[in-house]
């Protein structure tokens, strides 16, 4: 095999679009993340820009992005991403931010004043991967029991062992094999 053959190809960076050099032209920087499968423009912010561009796209005129549809939460290597996605349903466009925190302190400022909807939407992503979002107004769990323990959809979160649950098969392996092997009839 020859050293061209070899070779990663490594895609170029994608190129601003739409929203992404609207915040530009205001002052704020992002990082074009291209377009998903369904043609929605996606940037990246920072947590520091983040209140403040969605305020932006909430109140301009030729953009008004003046409905949340969804926040939601992912585990990743780099830290929890948060992605929101944003619609106009005055020129039917949407738009996907996407902000990464890092997994030992999963703050980002709160956006329930822009959007009502967030309110429950962050609720979830605290109850469900302990993202904490400054400045919520009643940031409780909103799934789970108020005493339950740990995040279920971090990546590390162990579940308990319980009569729902059973024996985990990572922390009770020695249990769980010999429940496998001594079925009750």
């Amino acid at each position: 095999m020859s050293t061209e053959q070899t070779q990663v190809q490594i895609p170029p960076p994608s190129l601003p679009g739409e929203f992404s050099n609207f915040l530009k032209s205001k002052g704020i920087n992002s990082t074009p993340l291209g377009n998903d499968a369904d043609g929605v423009e996606m940037l990246e912010l920072e947590t520091k820009d983040l209140v403040n561009s969605c305020q932006t796209l909430k109140d301009s005129k030729e953009i008004s992005f003046d409905f949340l549809i969804l926040i939601t939460s992912l585990d990743l290597k780099k830290g929890f991403q948060i992605a929101y996605t944003l619609h106009s349903t005055k020129t039917k466009k949407s738009l996907r931010i996407k902000v990464t925190v890092p997994k030992n302190n999963p703050m980002l400022p709160t956006v329930s004043h822009l959007w009502s909807t967030a309110d429950w939407y962050e609720r979830e992503a605290y109850d469900m991967m302990g993202v904490i979002f400054t400045g919520h107004p009643n940031l409780k769990r909103i799934l789970n029991p108020d005493n339950w323990e740990g995040y279920p959809l971090r990546k590390d979160y162990i579940p308990p062992a319980d009569a729902l649950n059973g024996p985990h098969p990572i922390t009770e392996t020695e249990l769980a094999e010999k429940t496998l092997s001594n079925p009750k009839t």
